[in-house]
């Protein structure tokens, strides 16, 4: 008796908790779609010290004029965060009911979806790993497409022209590779006025120089890599951050689905309990 009722608690605990994660998954996917300020707030961090270095070249930005355009980035992130974290909450409500009611319909329902979930998650890393590789051509793909068709200079008039200049200057890199995958590019002009100096037939784009010293970089037009960063590609340093973050990910993962196994197995046994009883 004593041990069922520790099983009840540390059940209803557990999905409590399972509760709580949906609950911040859908706080995280609303503020990426609809939370504009608290995104302005956040990426201004970033862009204050892209505009320090924008005056010289007459050029400003606010980034929450392009706010608007995250969706376009982020795609459908924010409503997949919101139906996992709605899917999570609920699965959670119907744990705790099921769990104080002791019913055993209630309690099977309850089991079949944690299985069902534990299931999908697992599929989910399986298809990522084996996939990885062309996720990442996929996004390298992507990322030439917007430099391509997208990327206008320092002048900023998009999301994806703000966020390249963000990556240029925040990680001290040029482009995908290097910055020669700018040659290919149709919608960025190539001439700067920097300090009341007209440059014209630049090489690269103006945030590739190194922040030291973005006048000598174009003096040189970015031909000494002492004032620029044309030969330091962005994807491998994005990459990097990623998989750092992918292991965190992959550790919360790991602990949700022990979590769900755990609660899994605690509600079979008050399952069969609540089954004895009816008997």
């Amino acid at each position: 008796m004593c041990f069922q009722t520790f099983m009840k608690i540390l059940t209803g605990i557990l999905s409590i908790v399972f509760l709580i994660l949906g609950i911040a998954l859908m706080i995280v996917g609303f503020i990426l779609q609809f939370g504009k300020d608290v995104l302005v707030k956040y990426l201004e961090a970033y862009t204050n010290e892209l505009n320090e270095y924008l005056k010289a070249a007459g050029a400003q930005f606010n980034v929450s004029d392009y706010i608007g355009y995250l969706p376009s980035i982020t795609g459908n992130v924010p409503v997949v965060f919101i139906v996992m974290g709605a899917v999570m909450a609920v699965v959670g409500i119907i744990g705790l009911v099921a769990i104080c009611k002791e019913n055993k319909c209630a309690l099977t329902i309850y089991i079949i979806i944690l299985a069902v979930l534990i299931v999908g998650q697992l599929t989910l890393v399986i298809v990522y790993y084996a996939a990885r590789d062309t996720f990442s051509a996929r996004a390298r793909e992507y990322m030439q497409q917007t430099i391509d068709t997208k990327y206008t200079g320092y002048n900023n008039t998009n999301m994806e022209t703000v966020l390249w200049n963000v990556f240029h200057m925040s990680l001290s890199c040029c482009g995908i590779n290097n910055g020669s995958d700018f040659l290919s590019s149709t919608t960025w002009p190539r001439y700067v006025n920097y300090s009341g100096k007209y440059y014209d037939s630049v090489a690269y784009p103006l945030t590739c120089c190194k922040l030291t010293n973005w006048t000598a970089c174009l003096h040189t037009n970015h031909t000494d890599a002492a004032y620029s960063n044309w030969n330091i590609g962005c994807y491998n340093l994005i990459d990097r951050v990623v998989q750092i973050n992918i292991v965190y990910a992959a550790l919360g993962t790991a602990a949700v689905l022990l979590l769900q196994v755990l609660i899994l197995d605690f509600s079979v046994h008050l399952c069969r309990k609540a089954g004895e009883k009816d008997i």
